[in-house]
């Protein structure tokens, strides 16, 4: 509650860079880097290697998700904008673009993770707790920064004692399959509210279509190409 408005703003216009510019190879069909400082200092190189069959697969992609909204308020209501360019995008590319001339996501591993049974050392107890103490500290400020930058989208108040008691819950349960901790994700946040998603529903359908990808659904998503997915992404940058 006492966090300044300019700091949610830099902190929201940081991801917004960070998200251009680590999309920014995808979008240009090369493999891009995941570390934004790096990735600006590539931009050369991505202009000197231009994949032309990437660029206009992204290209047309930005154009959808921009134009959907604006010239077709019932169907971007019927179906998000980003939705509709990634099937649009993805069918494309499988019916009109011949395999393998644009980089697509590739093999998604599948399976239920076993369950784990958690080991206790009484020796490493302190060390244990300094680290959980951590990832909590870390999970926490990133989940109640990305809360705050939902709330400047939507102008609603989120109930931050709930999201961290379902944070800890999630994670408690995730420890128990060989799972990381996990923190609000800014970005499938903006995504996700820029799509039209404003109750938990949106996240517990995004939860079932995790586990339906990895239940086995996840050749139906292989083929998506990367250049799709960079121009939705570049969008809400």
């Amino acid at each position: 509650e006492l966090v300044p408005h300019p700091v949610v703003s830099g902190f929201m216009s940081g991801i917004g860079i960070i998200l251009i510019l680590i999309q920014l190879g995808p979008l240009l069909g090369l493999a891009g880097n995941p570390k934004p400082l790096e990735a600006a200092l590539e931009i050369p190189v991505y202009l000197q290697n231009i994949q032309i069959p990437s660029l206009m697969l992204g290209l047309l992609v930005l154009i959808l998700v921009y134009s959907i909204p604006k010239f077709s308020p019932r169907l971007n209501r019927l179906i998000p904008s980003p939705l509709f360019a990634l099937i649009a995008g993805t069918l494309y590319y499988v019916l009109f673009m011949e395999p393998g001339s644009t980089p697509i996501i590739g093999e998604i591993p599948t399976g239920f993770p076993a369950f784990i049974l958690p080991t206790f050392d009484l020796t490493l107890t302190l060390s244990m707790i300094a680290s959980g103490l951590t990832l909590a500290g870390l999970g926490t400020i990133d989940s109640l920064l990305t809360s705050l930058v939902a709330d400047n989208i939507t102008r609603t108040q989120h109930k931050s004692n709930r999201e961290l008691i379902g944070q800890g819950i999630g994670n408690t349960l995730a420890g128990l399959f060989g799972g990381l901790p996990g923190a609000g994700a800014t970005m499938r946040t903006v995504v996700n509210v820029s799509a039209g998603g404003r109750t938990p529903i949106s996240g517990a359908l995004h939860a079932v279509i995790l586990l339906a990808i990895v239940l086995g659904a996840g050749s139906l998503a292989s083929e998506i190409p990367k250049a799709v997915l960079a121009g939705i992404l570049i969008k809400v940058g």
